[in-house]
């Protein structure tokens, strides 16, 4: 195919289907800038579900290769392994100073998320304390870190439940992973004051493919694409809403 007919036909499927769709449809073709966590039980219920609302500046992702290389009398001595050679991913970046409206698993009304409570916020419900949530989808950006804190630290829970399992979706590589956190840092500086900054590292214990179906690979990176889309929207009308409420 010359180059022409293949600028010719993305041109066409993204007429058709969407960039998302042809992520769907190309993974190892065309990237989505997505980054998300989904934290399950021992059965497979999802527990938690985290999409970043803003890309980490930074991502890296190590692949080693199990290759032994020995030199003996004779020679050398190469011993490879053909099994799933665990991966070092490492995310840094922040989540800004404005409200992020995070979507989650399902898909609600986010306009839902600025209605007042009934009766409005009085001065005698103040004096009885904050309340542990402040919304529930509504979250600054430091809300967003103590979110992706809270989704490490129980990823290394054990209780009635059984053991948790963490996934790491990072459709910008097309790469989906079974991880182990090993370091979670948080800082702040004065030169971006406001803003907190995170650092993790994780290792890739195994693919997705290890624990999901292709069909449900799929299904989970039309939901991603589709969520991300729906993010954008969520975030222009904030800014929007954001503008007019400050003038």
């Amino acid at each position: 195919m010359s180059i022409e007919n293949a600028i010719r036909n993305r041109s066409v499927l993204l007429e058709q289907m969407g960039k998302a769709a042809l992520n769907v449809r190309y993974p190892n073709e065309f990237e989505m800038y997505i980054c998300a966590f989904e934290l399950m039980d021992q059965k497979g219920n999802t527990l938690k579900y985290f999409i970043f609302p803003v890309m980490p500046s930074q991502i890296d992702e190590a692949e080693p290769t199990l290759t032994n290389i020995k030199k003996t009398l004779s020679g050398v001595s190469v011993l490879s392994s053909p099994t799933f050679v665990p991966v070092d991913i490492n995310l840094s970046g922040n989540f800004g100073r404005k409200f992020r409206v995070l979507l989650g698993t399902d898909m609600v009304d986010f306009l839902q998320s600025f209605v007042a409570p009934e009766g409005g916020v009085t001065t005698e419900s103040f004096q009885k304390g904050v309340v542990s949530v402040f919304d529930d989808r509504v979250k600054t950006g430091y809300g967003c870190i103590k979110i992706l804190q809270d989704i490490i630290r129980e990823s290394n829970t054990v209780d009635d439940r059984g053991y948790r399992r963490l996934i790491f979706y990072n459709l910008a590589f097309g790469s989906s992973y079974v991880v182990k956190p090993l370091s979670f840092k948080m800082s702040m500086s004065q030169d971006v004051n406001m803003i907190h900054q995170y650092s993790l590292s994780m290792k890739a214990i195994a693919p997705l493919s290890a624990i999901k179906s292709q069909e449900d690979m799929m299904l989970l990176s039309l939901r991603l694409n589709a969520t991300a889309y729906l993010q954008k929207q969520v975030d222009k009308t904030v800014n929007d809403l954001t503008s007019i409420l400050t003038f």
